[in-house]
């Protein structure tokens, strides 16, 4: 018995060493069940307010994400859109500039020293050289329009990468528009150098016309007409140095060369025993025909006369381009030259010639009323009625004697 007493009291001892998780639910049921029921319905909550809270936080971050691109997308818009003034100045400059380099370029075949001098040439090279270096830097400037924006994303993360992509892509253009709008400002200063030295090149070459034709006045009235024309349209040009402007000089370069080789080839043709004489009655009748423009022919023989101390000529006229006249005259008149004859010759024919001038003061249609004004203008220079052609077409009126006069 005390054997087995001692084996229950060991029990007893045991049993209350083992853990509770091991015991009846009876007897600890109080202290437990309770407990861990609580704990149960208290994480509802929590995970509920994870879940909202988690939906706040992306609902933020998408709201935030749509912000942040639309705003990116807004400011890069404003910067294409005021990104195209400048584009659009740029190019037109480029273009500009190259017009204007190549018709600096162009000019350099210009031969004649009157038009352009070595010291002209000098600085328009440079200036050349200088439009040609601001236009290479601004050929490392792009002109293409940026691409617009694109759709716009969905996910957050997308938005925001395309949201910094589009503001690094605004800072680049606004860099670019600052580019362009100096490299514009560059090329407009090389420019406008070309146009006011271009412009003085052209001045002087207009303003060098009257001396050259004057030396080559013995030159064919069309090669005359033809660079007083070609002066007239240098002078046109003279604000602008652009291709228009330099193929107006390389015209009246051309102008000036056939000017002065119509010229000598004129003077050839009268070389000769009678060149001294030829020339000055030349001279004689220019000194006289009052701004009309002349040019002449010399023959042996003409309406039958030539022979001996006769002589004769002939004068065609034109009153267009501030009047011109071809007048042809025997060979005699250059052998008697200066005789009284011959100027007053002369002087009949240049009547002739200045109808161009004055042909609304007579009945200019009508050969006797032309025949009797030529001789009224030799006679309003001092010449005899016989000796200015009367003998052949009668004295002319007074009144006719008058008007003649009046014409210079």
């Amino acid at each position: 018995m005390r054997h087995l007493r001692t084996i229950e009291t060991w029990d007893d001892l045991a049993m209350d060493q083992i853990a509770p998780e091991h015991a009846t639910a009876s007897e600890t049921e109080p202290r437990v069940e309770p407990t861990v029921l609580v704990r149960r319905r208290r994480r509802w909550p929590w995970i509920v307010g994870a879940i909202v809270l988690i939906g706040l936080l992306c609902g933020a971050a998408q709201v935030w994400a749509n912000l942040s691109y639309d705003d990116a997308a807004d400011a890069f818009g404003q910067a294409r859109t005021s990104s195209e003034p400048a584009t659009t100045t740029l190019i037109a400059t480029l273009d500009h500039a190259d017009e204007t380099a190549a018709a600096a370029k162009s000019v350099e075949a210009v031969t004649t020293p009157e038009l352009f001098s070595d010291e002209n040439r000098t600085a328009l090279a440079a200036a050349t050289d200088d439009l040609t270096e601001a236009r290479a830097d601004a050929d490392g400037i792009g002109v293409t329009p940026p691409p617009a924006a694109g759709d716009k994303p969905v996910v957050p993360w997308e938005l925001f990468l395309q949201a910094s992509d589009l503001q690094q892509r605004t800072a680049e253009l606004h860099a670019r528009t600052d580019d362009q709008e100096a490299a514009a400002r560059s090329l407009s200063t090389a420019i406008a150098d070309i146009d006011a030295l271009g412009g003085d090149i052209l001045r002087t070459a207009r303003e060098a016309v009257p001396a050259i034709e004057a030396a080559a006045v013995h030159a064919r009235v069309a090669p005359i007409l033809a660079l007083r024309k070609a002066a007239d349209t240098v002078k046109r040009t003279e604000s602008d140095f652009d291709g228009e402007a330099a193929t107006s000089l390389l015209e009246l370069d051309e102008a000036v060369a056939a000017v002065r080789a119509s010229a000598k080839s004129e003077l050839a043709a009268k070389a000769g025993p009678l060149y001294d004489a030829r020339l000055k009655a030349e001279d004689y009748a220019r000194s006289i025909s009052g701004g009309v423009l002349l040019e002449f022919d010399w023959t042996d023989r003409l309406l039958g006369q030539g022979a001996g101390q006769s002589g004769a000529g002939t004068a065609t006229w034109n009153s267009e381009d501030g009047g011109t006249s071809l007048i042809t005259l025997t060979d005699s008149i250059a052998s008697y030259w200066p005789a009284d004859w011959t100027r007053s010759l002369v002087a009949h024919e240049v009547g002739h010639s200045i109808s161009a001038k004055c042909y609304e003061m007579f009945d200019w249609e009508d050969e006797h009323a032309n025949e009797q004004w030529a001789t009224a203008w030799a006679m309003s220079w001092g010449y005899s009625a016989f000796d200015s052609g009367a003998d052949q077409y009668g004295v002319p009126s007074a009144e006719m004697q008058k008007a003649a006069a009046s014409c210079r």
